[in-house]
């Protein structure tokens, strides 16, 4: 008998709103020893985010204070400092919420879907979680670390 999602999806998931604030998901992430959250809004799955989109963000925000100092530099005869560069990166930063990190492309699998389809998905998608929903509606979260544990312990053949 084949494995199916909703044999292993772990129901109790942590999830966010679009609201959230930037700092406030990054708290949670460290105090929940997690890497990433469903984005659920009025009852409805709408994104997910992870720390891979909080660095992004961060790397873009970086990249654009440096072009912002390095022209307003060139016309004052200036060069700008990291320091300053981190500075205006880290404002930028702070203003953001989940809504401007998450990513709305979501992969989901309904729960009737084997195991190994779900497996196959993480892997097409080059994902670490798939979610599991019904109607635009979360069910569970399955990680790559979940088929992982599932295999060392047997469970999977």
């Amino acid at each position: 008998m084949a494995v199916l999602a909703r044999d292993i999806a772990l129901a109790k998931v942590i999830t966010v709103e679009p609201t959230l604030a930037a700092s406030d998901l990054e708290r949670l992430f460290e105090r929940e020893r997690i890497s990433g959250v469903p984005v659920v809004e009025n009852g409805r799955l709408v994104g997910v985010v992870s720390r891979a989109d909080i660095a992004r963000a961060i790397a873009t925000a970086e990249d654009e204070a440096r072009a912002l100092l390095d022209y307003y530099g060139e016309i004052a005869g200036a060069s700008s400092s990291s320091d300053e560069r981190a500075r205006l990166a880290g404002q930028n930063i702070e203003s953001f919420c989940v809504r401007d990190l998450m990513s709305n492309r979501l992969v989901t699998v309904p729960p009737e879907q084997a195991v190994r389809e779900v497996a196959q998905a993480l892997t097409k998608h080059r994902i670490h979680r798939v979610l599991v929903a019904a109607d635009g509606r979360l069910i569970g979260v399955i990680s790559s670390l979940d088929l992982v544990q599932l295999i060392a312990d047997g469970r999977l053949k």
